[in-house]
């Protein structure tokens, strides 16, 4: 189906390449946050009596993104099957994370950007709580061998660090 030859990684580079990916995601959202909440003249506390259609859009995207993308992420999981290597499981999960982590972080731009146009902290406290979330979702070998359910043999050969996947 695919036609592009996948380069073998090892499973220390593997690690480092999904944790580059995750941090940038992670702090060039939080460096965005901060930015626009230094450049914030007044931050307000209280709801107005006006009827912003934001009030209403950001939660609910924040909560499509927190759950569709844990669904999303769980469908992919469940299609990987026991047969393929573990090279082809590992970028197929590598493919999941990345949209896993993209929508979190679409969501996240999303509150912010109300709170620049708003100036009220209820949309910058759901980011920051996504922001978390996403910061807990960090990659570690564990949670990768967890999450693919490798099989003793696939677990042996990921525990070795500089060794290529095949």
């Amino acid at each position: 189906m695919n036609n592009y030859k996948v380069k073998n990684l090892s499973p220390h580079s593997f690690i480092v390449i999904l944790s580059i990916l995750h941090a940038l995601l992670t702090f060039g959202s939080l460096f965005f946050a901060s930015v626009v909440l230094i450049k914030s003249d007044s931050i307000f506390l209280e709801f107005s009596t006006d009827k912003r259609i934001f009030i209403y859009i950001v939660p609910m995207v924040s909560m499509i993104s927190y759950f569709g993308s844990n669904l999303f992420y769980n469908t992919q999981l469940a299609n990987i099957t026991k047969n393929k290597s573990l090279n082809e499981k590992l970028m197929l999960y590598l493919q999941a994370c990345a949209l896993r982590y993209a929508f979190v972080v679409a969501a996240v731009i999303m509150g912010t950007i109300a709170f620049g146009a708003y100036n009220h902290i209820f949309y910058l406290v759901i980011s920051l709580l996504l922001l978390l979330y996403l910061f807990k979702l960090r990659p570690t070998k564990y949670r990768v061998m967890a999450d693919l359910e490798l099989n003793l043999e696939d677990q042996q050969y990921f525990q070795k660090v500089k060794e290529e996947i095949k």
